[in-house]
């Protein structure tokens, strides 16, 4: 099979993270958290004044699904929202103490599987993907 869809970068990058995607998910189904969830609690943690649109942002998703994403977040315990000192339209959103114990719970297995990811390229790959990735991004 030779067609277009199987010589696209976007395809091919599309692919890569879905696997990568689903074997995190997979890892991480013990804790009761996806990957999503966890990269977000992530930001929130070392963000200063972490926003819904700053999530977005940087998780380049829109904002129902952070919405989403952040909803379950705090029913689950792991987040409070709070009105904005500087806009009272935004909610700041913080961890709480069961939010920083999952991401300590989860960081040595996350750890582990950036580092597997990681031990498949050489450092040159590695640099190289990044600036690939930095220019298609842009």
């Amino acid at each position: 099979m030779n067609y277009a869809l199987r010589k696209s970068i976007g395809y091919s990058l599309s692919k890569c993270a879905n696997t990568i995607n689903q074997n995190l998910n997979k890892l991480l189904l013990p804790y009761g958290i996806a990957i999503e969830q966890r990269a977000t609690l992530e930001i929130i943690k070392y963000e200063k004044d972490v926003t819904q649109t700053i999530i977005a942002d940087m998780l380049r998703k829109d904002k129902t699904t952070i919405c989403r994403t952040l909803n379950a977040l705090e029913k689950k315990g792991f987040i409070t929202k709070s009105d904005s000192e500087n806009d009272k339209r935004s909610k700041t959103i913080q961890l709480t103490s069961k939010g920083e114990e999952i991401l300590q719970q989860t960081h040595a297995t996350i750890s582990a599987f950036r580092q597997q990811l990681s031990n498949k390229l050489s450092p040159e790959e590695i640099t190289a993907l990044f600036n690939s990735l930095d220019k298609l991004s842009s």
